[in-house]
Order: structure tokens, then C-alpha cells, then sequence
């Protein structure tokens, strides 16, 4: 599947007046970069799309392992997301924020994701 680029700042990517398209691991690596910045609701062509921030992983009322269990939901459900290798996380309970790491494996191999979340 090919994808639209999108740049560092979040707009289409063009060269000239022509659209630059993206596909494989850096088409995936940016759909989950896209996933984990939108908040579930939050567009409203299709209010399904994103993270479920407010209703899986914000709140008093859930746990941290509710929380980081959503979150991998939400990266499998990334299409050519077949597993994750690799998991980790630190919350800094100050700024409440959740840093998350973590590689996938993908059928263009695999593809490291380090950022906020």
C-alpha cells in the first residue's frame, strides 16, 4: 500500500507542485507516528482512528498496565504491524508523560519507534 508523505512538519510533502509519496518501512513508520499523535475521535471523517487516549489510557481509574496494554493495541493495529519485538517505557509522573520505545516487526523488516506518546 503507498501513502502520501507527510513532513517533519506534519504537511504533505510535495516537490514542486507534485505530491512525493511514501511506501514499506517508512510508509509504516509514519502511519504509526500519525496513530499515536491522533487521539481517537479527534478526526472526524473517521472518529475510530488514533489512540484511545481518553478512553483506554488517561484517567484516575486506570491502571498503568490497562494503559500500555491499549497503547500495543492501538501500534498492532497499524497495518504491516505483525508483531512487537520489543517493549519498553518510563513515565515521568511530574509532567505526567509517558515516553514509550519499542520495535516492531513489519514484512520490510524492522522498524524502531522512539518518542513520546
Amino acid at each position: 500500500m503507498i501513502d502520501l508523505m507527510i513532513d517533519k512538519e506534519g504537511d504533505l510533502s510535495l516537490i514542486g507542485a507534485d505530491f512525493r509519496w511514501v511506501d514499506g518501512t517508512e510508509r509504516v513508520r509514519q502511519q504509526l507516528q500519525i496513530k499515536l499523535q491522533l487521539w481517537q475521535g479527534e478526526w472526524f471523517l473517521n472518529t475510530e482512528f488514533g489512540t484511545p487516549y481518553l478512553s483506554q489510557i488517561l484517567g484516575k481509574q486506570v491502571s498503568l498496565q490497562a494503559a500500555i496494554a491499549a497503547l500495543k493495541r492501538s501500534i498492532l493495529d497499524v497495518e504491516g504491524v505483525q508483531d512487537i519485538q520489543e517493549f519498553s517505557y518510563t513515565v515521568d509522573r511530574h509532567s505526567r508523560q509517558l515516553n514509550a520505545e519499542f520495535t516492531v516487526t513489519t514484512p520490510y523488516g524492522l522498524i524502531e519507534y522512539k518518542g513520546n506518546t
